[in-house]
């Protein structure tokens, strides 16, 4: 360098292809690779960036800080903006994609954290070593991930806002979460969500798509309907004549349809016209009904002694995980009657129409509801109905009212012109939520006795469970009876564990064998929960006057009754529409006893349907599609379509509401179409960052303390041990036996069957309808 004249910095220049004759020179070349692949480069780097201090001097040398600095900043910089350019795209959601809950959901937060840590390798590495303390296991956590997908997905958006796909997705989320529109425009402004005008038209188009699908849905596939009113508050600020806050009534319904319910043939709908009018005039008997349920019935018991030995294994006490014999096979629940599949294939799908501003209070209003929601449906033209009267079979499930107001207008409009003003394509049936809830109701009216008795009234006294002395249709009043009944029969069924065994405490019953186990649940059913246990009382009181405890009679009783309510409850939840329809005729004799005339009709109706006014593939078709709904394929996840129903108003009311002064019945009917994929994209969020179990249910308070002190209570007054000639203080009526008495002398179905027996027209006149000229009133 001396021999040259020249400094360090022209020697590095001229080795680093700063020269041409260096650059060709072997030697040097040899050099440079030596020098640039070397261990030593990096340190020597970092030297230069922080040189050490010398021993003499407290000051550091200045070394290329300021250079090195300046240098990585730019080739950090321009590698990421080359990274982030190539990776922008995968994070487009285009606008054709942005309204199907498939799409928006398609990739998750691992999906695009890995699009991202392999598109930005550079950023994403940089981010880590930001993020992650080095100090702790974070670097194992997905968390500093989720940030740095926040982070990465912000910087595209602000790049460009075609690449939006979690922007959008947030977007959605959090309008449905209650953000306000500042809040929205904040939230924009740091580049985390879309504007709050491209969230209200993206809903828009949500709605206008999936009633395009479900119009397009109805027309290929079996589908079913449901509806029911819901009750909206209108709020306004200023209030004016024009401008008044008021309780909107109205009516919202679903659609429901299974992509594996087979199609109904095309002759269906002629095949059911004909065989209702053979069915009325030869409607099923009183003897054809008792014959179902005495056929019926065995299957029933079994399915009891299943849950009374549940209710065992279920006792803390009992300690089932370390029951030695636990594996047993006869411990396993018996075999489904008709049980419906499970799994991906077997979701039901849901699409919410248009809610409506009409109340179903009338005939009038419910006639006006059928032709509004097929108007919504796509059957609006003459041709349209023709079809749809003539080659469909359209089914209906509500609630006992529903279906009451809907099979009065069937009638009402019997020797109409045409079949679709008579409503022939119509199936009507109830929905068994709501028959749960008579059942439930039936139990509280037949028991309630007395606090100085032993019937409900004195349970809840006991356990101070407040407002169930009155049933009640609004409010909690169902799921506090319902649970109120679950923990009053486990009480009573410990207890009578307890007297057929003859120990002192359950846990001693974990030394018998499963098999031993079944075997006294069985005679625990058939001596403490059987309508022949109350038959061999009131012999022994025939034979010899005195012997007759009525007490324990009534918890016989009261065993078999609340034991068939849990049988269909368990049913129901399984997905079990056999065991469904196997309780029928019993259902039918309960609410003939108990006064219940509605749902008395709605189980006959259903019964003639099944077996005299439908075909085959109908009845088929009723059962596995109409009766229960499952949303998520999973195992005991089925509900009764009603609730669903119930749900889906909810969300409406309260988990998706709309709030603000200008929310009107026409904004309700533009938006709510939309609620399926809200709520689906809602989901996936809220899984995907783990905060799905937040608000999304209560936690339960364990019902132990309450149980053991209901079974106490039975043990110290000895109500479950037969004490001849002892009276009860509340003596319930048997509404099964009552049931089957007035069945059997004809009154109850000879007035049913007259109140059908009549003759309907037969005629197909398309010229003008009475359908046409209400939808031509109504525009």
């Amino acid at each position: 360098m001396k021999d040259l004249d020249i400094d360090l910095p022209i020697f590095l220049d001229a080795i680093s292809w700063g020269n041409e004759r260096c650059t060709r020179d072997k030697y040097i070349q040899y050099q440079r690779v030596s020098l640039l692949q070397s261990e030593e480069l990096p340190f020597i780097l970092e030297r230069w960036q922080n040189p050490p201090r010398s021993s003499h001097s407290m000051t550091r040398p200045a070394g290329a800080t300021a250079v090195l600095n300046s240098k990585s900043l730019k080739f950090m910089t321009d590698t990421m903006n080359k990274e982030l350019k190539k990776l922008g795209p995968k994070f487009h959601l285009k606008t054709s994609d942005d309204i199907s809950p498939t799409e928006l959901n398609k990739l998750g937060l691992n999906e695009l954290s890995g699009l991202a840590k392999v598109g930005t390798p550079t950023l994403w590495s940089l981010l880590k070593g930001v993020l992650c303390d080095s100090n702790t296991n974070a670097v194992t956590s997905n968390n500093w991930e989720r940030i740095s997908l926040a982070i990465i997905s912000m910087i595209l958006y602000t790049q460009s806002h075609n690449f939006n796909r979690l922007q959008k997705l947030l977007a959605i989320y959090f309008k449905f979460c209650g953000v306000s529109a500042k809040g929205f425009d904040t939230l924009h402004a740091l580049g985390i969500t879309m504007s709050h005008k491209w969230t209200c038209d993206s809903v828009g188009r949500m709605s206008n798509h999936c009633m395009a699908e479900v119009v397009q849905k109805a027309k290929t596939h079996p589908w079913l309907i449901s509806y029911d009113n819901i009750n909206i508050p209108f709020r306004v600020f200023s209030q004016r004549l024009d401008n008044q806050g008021e309780f909107g009534n109205g009516t919202a319904a679903t659609v429901y349809i299974k992509c594996d319910a087979p199609k109904l043939s095309e002759g269906v709908n002629t095949l059911l016209k004909d065989m209702r009018a053979a069915g009325r005039k030869s409607s099923l008997s009183e003897l054809q009904i008792l014959d179902l349920g005495t056929k019926s019935y065995p299957q029933i018991q079994e399915q009891m002694k299943y849950i009374v030995l549940q209710i065992l294994l279920d006792t803390p006490r009992f300690d089932f995980k370390t029951y030695k014999d636990r594996k047993n096979p006869s411990l396993q629940p018996p075999n489904g009657i008709d049980r419906m599949p499970i799994g991906e294939d077997h979701i039901t799908l849901q699409w919410i129409l248009g809610t409506l501003d009409i109340a179903e209070a009338s005939y009038e209003d419910n006639n006006r509801l059928v032709n509004e929601w097929l108007q919504q449906l796509g059957w609006t033209t003459a041709a349209e109905k023709q079809k749809l009267a003539m080659s469909k079979v359209v089914t209906w499930v509500g609630d006992q009212l529903t279906m009451d107001r809907l099979r009065h207008l069937y009638i009402f409009h019997g020797s109409d012109d045409n079949s679709y003003d008579r409503m022939d394509y119509s199936v009507l049936i109830f929905g068994w939520f709501h028959l749960q809830m008579a059942y439930a109701n039936s139990l509280h009216k037949q028991y309630l006795g007395t606090s100085r008795g032993r019937g409900l009234q004195q349970a809840f006294d006991l356990l101070n469970r407040k407002g169930l002395n009155k049933v009640m249709t609004q409010g909690p009043f169902h799921h506090n009876l319902d649970e109120a009944l679950h923990h009053i029969a486990q009480a009573h069924i410990r207890e009578d564990w307890i007297q057929i065994t003859g120990v002192q405490d359950v846990s001693e019953l974990r030394t018998r064998t499963g098999d031993e186990l079944m075997t006294l649940a069985s005679k625990l059913v058939e001596d403490h929960a059987s309508s022949e246990a109350l038959d061999n009382l009131d012999t022994l009181e025939k034979i010899t006057p005195g012997l007759m405890d009525e007490e324990f009679r009534q918890v016989i009783m009261w065993n078999r009754d609340i034991l068939q309510y849990l049988v269909l409850d368990q049913a129901i939840k399984d997905g079990d529409v056999g065991f469904m329809e196997s309780m029928l005729p019993h259902l039918l004799s309960r609410f003939v006893g108990g006064g219940n005339s509605k749902y008395a009709i709605e189980v006959l109706e259903l019964m003639e349907g099944l077996y005299r006014e439908w075909p085959e593939e109908i009845v088929n078709f009723v059962k596995h599609h109409c009766w229960l709904v499952n949303m998520t394929g999973k195992p005991g996840s089925f509900c009764p379509v009603d609730m669903a129903q119930e749900h889906n108003i909810r969300d409406i009311k309260v988990t998706y509401r709309s709030q603000g002064p200008n929310i009107k019945w026409k904004y309700l009917k533009w938006l709510h179409p939309a609620i399926h994929v809200i709520r689906s994209v809602t989901m996936f969020i809220e899984k995907e960052f783990k905060t799905l179990a937040r608000g999304a249910k209560h936690t339960s308070p364990t019902a132990e303390l309450d149980i053991k002190k209901l079974q106490d209570s039975y043990h110290a007054a000895q109500h479950h041990k037969y004490i001849p000639g002892r009276e009860a203080s509340d003596k319930a009526v048997d509404y099964s036996l009552k049931g089957e008495i007035k069945l059997h002398d004809g009154k109850t179905l000879g007035k049913w069957q007259h109140g059908r027996a009549f003759e309907r027209a037969l005629a197909e006149d398309w010229l003008e309808s009475d359908s046409d000229d209400e939808m031509d009133t109504q525009e």
